[in-house]
């Protein structure tokens, strides 16, 4: 029972995330032509952090198959590879698929520090032998 809820609690932090993303992403582009403040460019460039960490942390607090932590990621790394790829391999296809990646991968790389966290909070508090 305790499981289900922080799924679903993890489950609404990321949804709220990522539309909260969708809205920064679309705003960006409602007048033309563009004129996005540093800020803005800010948090189009970062703020897809916050939804890769809660996916992250959903993913690592369900049961199964351990490759399932290497999912997130792969989101992102996958088409961000190929759109490099399919740009011939020249320099600016690599610098923007990693301006696209960077930020969720570190979202990643936070959700599985603080569960590796957790993990080691729960086993230092449980009694020994």
């Amino acid at each position: 029972m305790k499981q289900n809820k922080v799924d679903l609690v993890l489950l609404g932090c990321f949804l709220l995330a990522l539309v909260a993303y969708v809205l920064i992403f679309g705003s960006a582009f409602l007048e033309l032509p563009l004129n996005i403040s540093p800020w803005h460019q800010f948090l189009l460039l970062s703020f897809h952090l916050v939804p890769a960490f809660f996916l992250q942390l959903l993913v690592c607090h369900m049961t199964g198959s351990v490759w399932r932590l290497a999912l997130p990621p792969a989101m992102f790394l996958v088409p961000a590879l190929v759109f490099a790829l399919c740009t011939g391999g020249q320099l600016l296809g690599w610098v923007l698929a990693g301006f696209w990646c960077i930020a969720p991968l570190l979202g990643c790389a936070l959700g599985w520090l603080v569960w590796g966290a957790v993990l080691l909070a729960r086993r230092l508090r449980r009694p020994g032998p």
